[in-house]
């Protein structure tokens, strides 16, 4: 209860605010009190004619700030209560790479639009979208700071100062030479500057730099590694285009879980948004995935029937109590597969140029897992095995301990190896430059279940067939 009056809902006051004081000219300076997203949430709430009347009355920057957390779906349901040239104006005030988003998701509405922008802005959009979903320059923000590298610390600060109430990201200033980047300032080390020092005599020199071609999940890590909160973006003539945010940073890792959760999850491109997800999307992302367990598990079909021939003419009791346990062997064998598998590419997913050494170390600790695990497991259906037998006859005969141990032997080799197949098979997907994710829990347990059926019914017909 605490947490949620601590928490105050602020949409009923706004919308109350928007009512009342609609008609005013400086309705603007009202609502500047609330933050944008309290103000883009309540405008949703608004009929159609006060969304128009509002949107007419407010300035284009203002708007800017609001739109800017509207996702595609809720610009889309407002953008055609006004003119194409309106919202161009307004995607023109916003961040460059939250535009590019909008200009995207949008599709058609978002290529008329553009076409509406400005030329010096649809020229920057232009070039952001050129870029691929899995390169940084998809993520370019251009609203940061510079400064040359002969100015001196006083003038430095009047030119911040300036310039600081247009610009976002004011943290870290880049320091140019000749236009090409050659250092950076933080503006806490400006402020206690001496006014009469130069910026060449206090900036760093030493800092990460990426290109807008360089992977998003890599930049990612460099900026988790270096604890910067942003990064410069440059060109090839070192010059800076744009820097990366801890926002983005964010949006980019949830966007990584995202798709290695649906890889795992055997999907392939999955689209989780629920308005323009069809059915046919929805077959269409999952079929590729399910064909090929479909091809994995017919294997699996012909191994239990090849192994149900051999033991349904000669020994049919023996058949049926090797299926009493099949399931619990099945389901133990898949999960500490799945189990190496998560460790694995989670481990692959945060680190980069792992040494040969390192995989080594992390196989033999997957055997020895699968060992200890096997083991313990083994342990306990002994136990149930004999339990069950003893419960449902009274009584134990020497051929239920041989089936005991026969099914824990098979458990415990099946466990050793699922678990070894979890932790190598994304290893050899990784020195392929295949993305570990491909390996998903699907994939994994349908192969785990031809495997220890393999193992199961081997061992079964090998030991016990001529005790029956």
């Amino acid at each position: 209860m605490e947490n949620e009056a601590l928490i105050k809902d602020y949409k009923n006051e706004i919308i109350n605010l928007i009512n009342n004081h609609l008609e005013e000219k400086d309705l603007h300076l009202f609502l500047d009190k609330y933050h944008a997203y309290d103000i883009s949430r309540a405008i949703l709430d608004l009929d159609e004619e006060i969304i128009k009347r509002l949107f007419e009355s407010l300035p284009n920057d203002f708007l800017a700030e609001i739109f800017e957390y509207f996702t595609v779906e809720e610009v889309n349901c407002v953008i055609d209560y006004f003119s194409r040239d309106l919202v161009s104006k307004i995607f023109t005030n916003m961040d460059l790479d939250l535009s590019v988003d909008l200009i995207k998701g949008l599709k058609k509405k978002g290529i008329e639009i553009l076409n509406l922008v400005n030329k010096t802005r649809r020229k920057q959009i232009l070039s952001i979208m050129k870029y691929s979903e899995d390169e940084i320059g998809s993520f370019i923000n251009d609203s940061f700071l510079t400064l040359d590298i002969n100015v001196s610390v006083k003038e430095a600060m009047k030119q911040i100062i300036d310039k600081a109430h247009k610009t976002d990201y004011i943290s870290i200033i880049y320091i140019l030479d000749n236009a090409k980047l050659v250092g950076y300032l933080k503006l806490k080390d400006l402020i206690v500057a001496r006014a009469d020092e130069l910026i060449n005599d206090i900036l760093e020199t030493r800092f990460p730099k990426v290109y807008p071609e360089d992977n998003v999940e890599s930049v990612a890590k460099i900026m988790q590694e270096t604890k910067e909160s942003s990064l410069p973006i440059i060109n090839h003539e070192k010059q800076i285009i744009g820097v990366i945010t801890h926002d983005d940073l964010m949006d980019i890792i949830a966007l990584a879980e995202e798709e290695d959760y649906t890889r795992f999850a055997g999907l392939s491109d999955f689209d989780n948004k629920l308005a323009t997800t069809t059915v046919f999307k929805s077959v269409k992302s999952r079929i590729p995935w399910l064909g090929v367990l479909l091809l994995l598990s017919m294997i699996t079909s012909f191994i239990l029937s090849f192994f149900d021939d051999s033991l349904s003419s000669s020994a049919p009791l023996l058949a049926a109590k090797l299926a009493v346990f099949l399931p619990l062997i099945l389901d133990m064998a898949g999960n500490t597969g799945t189990q190496s598998l998560a460790v694995t590419i989670r481990y692959l997913s945060k680190n980069d140029n792992i040494k040969q050494s390192v995989l080594v170390k992390m196989i033999v600790r997957e055997i020895r897992t699968g060992l200890l695990q096997g083991l313990l497991i083994g342990v306990i259906v002994f136990g149930m095995i004999l339990l069950t037998n003893l419960s449902t006859k009274g009584f134990l005969e020497n051929v239920d301990y041989i089936y005991a141990f026969v099914t824990t032997g098979s458990i415990f080799i099946a466990l050793v190896v699922s678990t070894t197949l979890g932790g190598l098979i994304p290893i050899i997907m990784n020195k392929l430059k295949i993305d570990p994710a491909v390996a998903s829990g699907p994939f994994i347990t349908t192969i785990s279940d031809i495997i220890t059926l393999s193992i199961y019914y081997t061992i079964s017909l090998a030991i016990l067939l001529p005790l029956f």
